[in-house]
């Protein structure tokens, strides 16, 4: 596709199909460059979370194995793939889609751009990618600066946060049918069954939300060992933990929370669908991580107008303004306790900041934005390529 800026055919590869940040990205992306007009293919592994989710947003998606014996023949069917759907750009996501995208892309003399969703060290990125018509994409200025450090050139790589939807640029119907995805897809007074009723719960509960999958990393140990100090000072106060669960950890948080005698305030969701509505019904967001790139979990809260509690950590700050829009605290159970309680006493300093990081979502991290950026990359890396080829 070279002259004037048209429909693009598009190929999105991820190499994952759970659920995470990347995985999210991907679907809010693709779904948003396919309502502008260009047709959008997906290629992931079988199975899990992500092609289901592709394929309800009317994204086609071809599974393919990306792990194990079976991944060589994967080059060989995407170049097949490539040719036949006339593609005009691969975007990949991660780093095992990346080399794949690469490949496919020198081959097919194509340009391709690569996302980079988390800290990353690998070659792909520091030698291999770097070249060509390609262009690396980070969701935060901390990556960015991560991978400048590592010696790739600045002009290769630029910033593009990841994005959110919201019902206010989609239909309202659309939202409840749950056609847009990854918006407040309801009216609370719509809601069938009240949060708090459905989770065994008072009506007057206080709810810390933590959304993500349960694990260490993600902070779950130390919001469990706030509990305590958290429900001294506020007796109604309990904690919601939605997103995909061991049992070996869950059992470890359980046990930690009886030795603490606050095991009554847990709630554990698992994974769902109906993240929105959870999320919307929460007093205070949290994460408490060891790092993040740049986190849906609180962009979506922001974007729902709830207060996050963070940690000082990756890109967190680039989301979370201190003291404005959520609290920045040091990763231990006593500065997460001080600033959940702190927020809980304070209602009015909830819808404050609440309003402020609302605004901010919407002025800078909505899905609207993101992709009207992305998309012009393409059209750039095109548009470059056809130049290259001395084609008008």
């Amino acid at each position: 596709m070279c002259g004037a800026a048209e429909r693009m055919n598009i190929l999105q590869i991820v190499s994952s199909s759970r659920t995470s940040g990347a995985e999210k990205h991907v679907v809010v992306l693709s779904e948003r460059l396919r309502q502008r007009g260009h047709q959008v293919m997906a290629l992931c592994p079988p199975g899990e979370w992500l092609p289901e989710q592709l394929r309800e947003s009317d994204v086609p998606v071809v599974e393919m194995a990306m792990h194990g014996p079976r991944a060589w023949t994967t080059t060989r069917a995407l170049m097949r793939f490539v040719r036949d759907r006339q593609i005009d750009v691969i975007h990949t996501h991660l780093t095992r889609a990346t080399y794949l995208g690469f490949l496919t892309g020198l081959l097919a003399r194509l340009p391709v751009v690569s996302t980079v969703h988390c800290r990353t060290r690998d070659l792909a990125y520091r030698r291999v990618f770097p070249k060509g018509p390609n262009q690396v994409i980070t969701v935060s200025d901390y990556l960015r600066e991560m991978l400048l450090e590592q010696g790739v050139p600045p002009a290769r790589v630029r910033t593009i946060y990841n994005g959110t939807d919201f019902c206010g640029d989609a239909p309202v119907e659309a939202c409840r049918q749950g056609r847009v995805r990854h918006r407040p897809d309801f009216a609370p007074d719509t809601d069938p069954l009240p949060v708090r009723a459905e989770l065994s719960l008072p009506p007057d509960a206080e709810l810390i939300g933590l959304f993500g999958s349960v694990n260490d990393f993600k902070g779950h140990p130390i919001l469990v060992r706030s509990v305590r100090q958290v429900v001294a000072a506020r007796p109604r106060a309990f904690v919601v933990c939605v997103g995909a669960v061991e049992p070996k950890m869950q059992r470890q948080l359980w046990e930690m929370a009886a030795e603490d005698g606050v095991a009554e305030r847990l709630r554990f969701t698992g994974l769902r669908n109906d993240v929105q509505r959870l999320m919307s019904q929460m007093d205070v967001i949290t994460l408490p991580s060891r790092y993040e790139a740049c986190s849906m979990s609180i962009i979506e809260a922001m974007a729902l107008g709830k207060p996050v509690v963070a940690t000082r950590a990756g890109g967190n700050p680039e989301l979370v303004q201190d003291h404005e829009t959520g609290l920045l605290i040091e990763r231990t159970p006593e500065a997460l306790a001080q600033a959940l309680c702190a927020l809980l006493a304070d209602a009015e300093r909830r819808r404050q900041m609440g309003e402020a990081a609302r605004r901010r979502a919407e002025m800078r991290f909505s899905a609207a934005i993101m992709v009207k950026q992305v998309e012009a990359l393409y059209y750039e890396l095109i548009q470059g390529r056809c130049a290259g080829a001395g084609v008008g």
